[in-house]
């Protein structure tokens, strides 16, 4: 029975860990992965409480996600809110590992996934302004030549934010859209490539790109 959580960057490939070794893996190399630990249902619930008091302090933020094996509860906050969202995912999936990660304040978020042959170097990235993928916009890119091939834009397009009041809303946009930046896209592309598979990202409101998971291509 697991007695405490493991923290992301000392994860290892057993059969405990598995699940985010990877994103582990990512972090140790330098990759900007948001820190984090990863808990199974048998830590007890103290240690849950006082490794999110830990990493609160660590990275100077009350909110956190909590992902597990197929659904994530976003910009959860507090102690009691998280063994809750905790429950929920372990309700869902008896026995998972989840991963508790200080979340991401994202201006942007999606998934990349090479497309077809890899060596074409055709990435497809899903994009959607906010901290959910509700209506995601495509692009094609082109890593190879680092041009943006083809562009596919919501007309409308629903976008989670989170107030000043630290509580999460989400509003339409129906007019004045405009496309992720040029640049932002190569930099999806080379963190793709880096960690060469298929990514789940997030941009800050610093424009800083962050890594979330990391997936088949």
């Amino acid at each position: 029975m697991d007695t405490a959580p493991t923290w992301l960057e000392d994860t290892t490939k057993d059969v405990t860990a598995l699940p985010w070794s990877p994103l582990g893996d990512a972090l140790r190399a330098g990759v900007p992965v948001p820190n984090g630990f990863v808990a199974g249902s048998g830590v007890p619930e103290e240690s849950i409480r006082a490794a999110y008091e830990t990493l609160k302090l660590r990275e100077r933020t009350h909110f956190v996600a909590v992902r597990g094996p197929s659904n994530a509860i976003l910009d959860t906050i507090g102690p009691d809110q998280l063994i809750y969202a905790m429950r929920r995912l372990w309700r869902e999936s008896p026995g998972a590992i989840l991963l508790v990660q200080r979340m991401v304040h994202s201006d942007w978020c999606g998934k990349a996934g090479w497309d077809g042959n890899a060596a074409l170097r055709m990435l497809r990235v899903i994009a959607n302004e906010g901290m959910l993928v509700l209506d995601p916009d495509t692009y094609v890119f082109n890593a190879a030549t680092g041009e943006c091939t083809e562009t596919t834009l919501q007309q409308k397009q629903r976008k989670t934010i989170r107030r000043v009041d630290g509580l999460s809303t989400t509003i339409e946009v129906q007019s004045g859209r405009t496309a992720l930046a040029a640049n932002h896209l190569k930099q999806i592309a080379e963190l793709a490539e880096r960690v060469g598979s298929g990514i789940g990202w997030a941009i800050d409101d610093n424009s800083r790109l962050w890594l979330i998971s990391i997936h088949p291509a």
